[in-house]
């Protein structure tokens, strides 16, 4: 089987397990592009992200990822706090629906890894991760 044979083997798997738990997953509606904007953005953690720095981390223009942010902001799912360096400024942060949907979305990869880890040998599942963070890397 061929290397894109086995890509699209493992996105069908992927779908499948995201269908299994999205009737309970809030992010599960979203676009992958809202999902990316969503990602950056959590993973600036409790201090949140300047629209700037979003547009950077996206590669896109800043009127652009303050679009993005305005339509999230109206589903609720990111919040804009006070810098605490600079009060004229506002951070970007997720909310707690998020934070807790977000925790979904890792079952969801914890039920890929374990159907793997019961077909692979414990050496095989190390060298899997490596080239996959090798070839994604």
């Amino acid at each position: 089987m061929s290397l894109e044979e086995t890509l699209i083997r493992l996105e069908s798997q992927s779908a499948k397990a995201w269908r299994r738990y999205a009737s309970q997953d809030a992010l599960s509606s979203l676009s992958f592009n809202e999902f990316e904007y969503l990602r950056v953005i959590k993973e600036s953690g409790e201090s949140g992200i300047r629209i700037t720095d979003i547009a950077h981390e996206m590669s896109v223009t800043k009127p652009s990822a303050s679009n993005m942010v305005a339509r999230l902001e109206k589903r609720n799912m990111v919040k804009r706090i006070l810098c605490a360096e600079d009060a004229r400024s506002k951070r970007i942060v997720v909310t707690g629906e998020v934070i807790e949907s977000w925790a979904l979305e890792n079952v969801v990869y914890q039920d890929l890894a374990e159907k793997m880890r019961t077909k692979l040998s414990g050496s095989e599942v190390e060298l899997l991760e490596q080239l996959l963070e090798k070839s994604l890397g």
